[in-house]
C-alpha cells in the first residue's frame, strides 16, 4: 500500500476506524497469564557514560505494549531515554522533546507461525495515523531502535515478510501510546477516576446534577454518555459583596536589607472580556506586588489572610529557613481567615522566583494569589548588560458562560491534576503589548503560574 492509498483509506474511514483503535489502544483485554507493566522507577539514562542517573516516575517515561489477538501471550514495554544534554531536558529546535526508545519485548511467537512473515518490525507514527515511521527490526529481548521526536504517538510492532519492508502490511501483534497521548479532551475515554454518573449525591442518580458541565475544545463534541458524570464533591464558586474593591495592575515593591512588606490576600472584583468575576489577589494586585531585593539581603513579610480559606505563603524557589517555607502542615500550621504570619526571607541566590499560596493552590492560585520576587546579584557583571528588564507572569484560566468554572468544595476536583484554561493571561490580562526601540535589549524574565499548561515560547 503506497503512501498516497494509505492517507485516502485513513481519511475515507476516520469516524469509524480511528475511534476503534483509540479503544483498542486504550483498553485493552488481557489475559490472566499476561504481565505487561512498566518497571517501577525507571533509571533515566543517557548516551554519556559519565552522565547521573535519576530515577523518575514510570508512568512519564515507559510505554506498555499490549498484544493483539493474533498472540495474546505476547508483551512488553517501550522505555523513553532522553538523550544526554547538559541542560537536563532534550529537545529539537522547534521545541519537541527527544527519546530513544528502548524495547523488551517478550513471548512472541516465531514470526512464520502467524503467515508468510519473516521479521517483527517496530514502527512509530501521530495520533493522526500518518505518516507510519520505521523503527527498525526487533524481537524478543532487548533493543535500541533510536530516536524519536514527537509529541504524541502511538508504537505499532507488526509481522513482516522482509527486514527492509518500508510500510507496515502485515498484521499487528503489539501496540502502545505515548504518555503525552493520554491528556486528552474531555470524552468517554478519559473520565477520571473520582467521578460518578447522576446528579446530587444525596438524591442518588435521580436528581439534577450541581455541576454544570466544562467548556468543550472547539470541534470536539462531549460523548452523550460523559455528559452526565460529574465530581464527586460539591462545586465551589467564590462570591462576594457589592463593595469588593477592583483589581489593580501590580506595582513593584523595593525592600532594603531588613525591610518590611504587609501582604494581603483579600478578595477583588475583576472584568474579564466583559465579565465581572470574584477572584483573589495579594494587596488587590494582578499579579501580586513584584518585590525587589538584593542578593544577600533579609526582608520580613507580614502576611494578613483575609480570604475565607486557610492559606499560606510559599516562596517558590527560595533557599530559606525551612519555618518559613509556607506549607501548611508540613513547616507551619495554616493562616487560618483572619490572622496573620510574619515571614522572614534570606534571599541567598539571585534570579526570579516567585510566591504563591501552598493550601488548596488549586483554588487560591488559580483565583490570583501570585507574584513575582526578583533577586538583584551582587555581581556587577552577573549578567550581561540590557536596556531594560521585564518580568512576564503567565497564566490561563478556564471560563464557562462568562464565568469561572467551579471548584471542588469539600477537596480537590480534577482542577489539583491539571485544569487546563481556555483563556491565555498575561500579567493577569488577556492582552499584551510592550513598545521597543529600535536596537533596544530587553531581558525577559517568565514565570509560568498555571495550573498544568506549559508554553511554547518564540
Amino acid at each position: 500500500m503506497n503512501s498516497t492509498r494509505w492517507s485516502r483509506t485513513l481519511t475515507n474511514t476516520y469516524h469509524g476506524l480511528f475511534l476503534l483503535i483509540l479503544v483498542m489502544l486504550t483498553t485493552p483485554v488481557l489475559a490472566n497469564s499476561q504481565v505487561v507493566s512498566c518497571p517501577n522507577m525507571p533509571d533515566l539514562l543517557s548516551t554519556d557514560p559519565n552522565s547521573e542517573e535519576r530515577n523518575l516516575s514510570s508512568s512519564l517515561f515507559c510505554i506498555d505494549l499490549f498484544p493483539t489477538n493474533r498472540v495474546t501471550q505476547a508483551n512488553g514495554t517501550a522505555r523513553l531515554l532522553r538523550p544526554w544534554s547538559p541542560f537536563g531536558v532534550t529537545v529539537t529546535p522547534e521545541g519537541i522533546h527527544r527519546a530513544n526508545l528502548s524495547f523488551s519485548i517478550q513471548d512472541l511467537p516465531d514470526p512464520s507461525d502467524l503467515g508468510d512473515y519473516k521479521f517483527y518490525i517496530a514502527w512509530v507514527a501521530p495520533l493522526s495515523l500518518y505518516p507510519v515511521e520505521k523503527l527498525g527490526v526487533l524481537g524478543n529481548g532487548s533493543h535500541i531502535l533510536g530516536e524519536i521526536s514527537l509529541n504524541k504517538y502511538i508504537i505499532l510492532i507488526s509481522a513482516e515478510s522482509s527486514r527492509f519492508a518500508t510500510e507496515m502490511t502485515g498484521p499487528l501483534v503489539l501496540r502502545g501510546r505515548s504518555p503525552s497521548s493520554k491528556m486528552e479532551a474531555h470524552d468517554l475515554l478519559a473520565i477520571a477516576p473520582a467521578a460518578e454518573i447522576g446528579g446530587d449525591p444525596e438524591m442518588g442518580n435521580m436528581g439534577i446534577s450541581p455541576w454544570p458541565p466544562p467548556p468543550m475544545y472547539p470541534g470536539v463534541p462531549m460523548l452523550p454518555g460523559v455528559m452526565r458524570v460529574h465530581p464527586k464533591v460539591n462545586p465551589f464558586e467564590l462570591t462576594g459583596s457589592s463593595d469588593i474593591p477592583m483589581v489593580t495592575p501590580h506595582s513593584m515593591v523595593k525592600l532594603p536589607n531588613g525591610g518590611t512588606l504587609d501582604l494581603f490576600a483579600g478578595l477583588v472584583k475583576k472584568h474579564i472580556e466583559g465579565n465581572e468575576l470574584t477572584m483573589l489577589a495579594f494587596n488587590g494586585q494582578h499579579p501580586g506586588p513584584l518585590i525587589k531585593v538584593d542578593q544577600g539581603s533579609t526582608i520580613f513579610v507580614n502576611f494578613t489572610n483575609d480570604t475565607p480559606f486557610p492559606s499560606a505563603v510559599h516562596w517558590h524557589g527560595v533557599r530559606l529557613d525551612n519555618r518559613f517555607d509556607g506549607v501548611p502542615g508540613v513547616t507551619q500550621d495554616p493562616v487560618l481567615p483572619g490572622e496573620s504570619f510574619r515571614y522572614q526571607i534570606y534571599f541567598k541566590d539571585a534570579g526570579i522566583y516567585w510566591y504563591h499560596p501552598h493550601h488548596r493552590e488549586d483554588i487560591q492560585q488559580e483565583l490570583g494569589l501570585a507574584g513575582n520576587i526578583l533577586v538583584s546579584p551582587e555581581e556587577e557583571n552577573y549578567y550581561t548588560a540590557v536596556d531594560r528588564e521585564e518580568i512576564i507572569m503567565i497564566d490561563d484560566f478556564l471560563l464557562s458562560e462568562g464565568q469561572s468554572v467551579p471548584f471542588g468544595s469539600e477537596a480537590a476536583n480534577y482542577g489539583l491534576m491539571g485544569r487546563f484554561g481556555n483563556l491565555l493571561l498575561v500579567n493577569g490580562e488577556p492582552e499584551y503589548t510592550l513598545a521597543i526601540k529600535k536596537g533596544e535589549l530587553v531581558r525577559f524574565y517568565f514565570t509560568n503560574a498555571a495550573n498544568t499548561r506549559t508554553f511554547n515560547l518564540s
